[in-house]
């Protein structure tokens, strides 16, 4: 049998996935919304990842669905899934992929914000000091506006907007995670996460031009990876370690998000970023000091 000390970097390497994956999902998202809707490109990616989760479970065998006691929370969940997707493609479609990766870097602020407030979770002088650098970075990375983007000042908005989407996911996915699993939270979540944009896209339509080989492969990376695989993965991390230790690994999306924009989409770095990333960095992580020693 294998020891409790074996197992315990699991939690951390899922997080670490999951971050990576949504790290680079950005770039997938802006080639996908090249032939797809908004509302398109959420009830595709999230049927694509439901399916899978729903398949990787029936392979395993037992029950599909979360417990009882976990489906009111679960239904919840995936509506409010299905809205913070469909703000981050409201968001890629007028803002650089830089600027949100930098901006989504503030979701740990938020999530211990949220457990100060409604888990009654402490939180020291050093911590409020943190919150105060990052909203002063996420400010400095929206002071100014891409060239090419004349929407952005919108954009950023809106991707600040959904920090608050996925902090409030992430603390309300705890404890289902636990009782349930991640897989079958994640796979029941994703499938109510279908049907509110596929609503709208019955009447807004799923597609604006004809879908080439690009935004099809990146809908299927969507799909697969960045709903059904990081979710999942997430969700298993949040139920380890809890949901302020698994957002900390927010850190490292900038990273990966701006390798993969300059590599593949061609943007570079501007001042603000090299000035606002850090600061909101340097912030969440005394947030994170500030949550220690209680």
């Amino acid at each position: 049998m294998r020891s409790t000390h074996s197992m315990s970097w699991r939690p951390y390497a899922k997080a670490m996935l999951a971050i990576v994956i949504w790290g680079s999902s950005f770039i997938a998202l802006r080639m996908a919304l090249d032939s797809a809707t908004p509302y398109g490109v959420v009830w595709l990616r999230n049927l694509l990842g439901a399916l899978f989760l729903f398949a990787v479970l029936l392979w395993r065998g037992g029950p599909l669905l979360p417990e009882r006691e976990d489906r009111p929370r679960v239904l919840l969940l995936g509506l409010l899934f299905g809205i913070h997707l469909l703000i981050q493609a409201w968001a890629i479609q007028r803002t650089s992929t830089m600027h949100a990766g930098w901006i989504v870097a503030f979701i740990p602020a938020v999530v211990a914000l949220g457990a100060w407030l409604f888990l009654r979770e402490h939180m020291r002088a050093i911590g409020w000091v943190g919150i105060a650098a990052a909203s002063a970075g996420v400010l400095v990375l929206t002071s100014t506006r891409p060239a090419q983007f004349a929407e952005a000042g919108t954009g950023d908005l809106l991707m600040f907007i959904s920090t608050f989407t996925w902090a409030a996911y992430t603390l309300l996915s705890t404890g289902p995670a636990r009782r349930s699993g991640g897989l079958r939270v994640s796979a029941s979540a994703l499938l109510v996460a279908v049907l509110p944009n596929l609503g709208m896209a019955a009447f807004m339509g799923t597609w604006h031009a004809d879908p080439t080989v690009a935004p099809l492969l990146a809908l299927l990376f969507l799909g697969f990876l960045a709903s059904g695989v990081a979710l999942w993965v997430y969700s298993d991390a949040v139920a380890a370690l809890g949901p302020e230790r698994s957002s900390a690994f927010q850190y490292v999306q900038p990273f990966v998000t701006l390798t993969a924009a300059a590599a593949l989409l061609g943007e570079t770095v501007s001042a603000e970023q090299l000035i606002g990333g850090p600061l909101v960095l340097a912030g969440v992580w005394l947030v994170q000091r500030g949550k220690r020693g209680r």
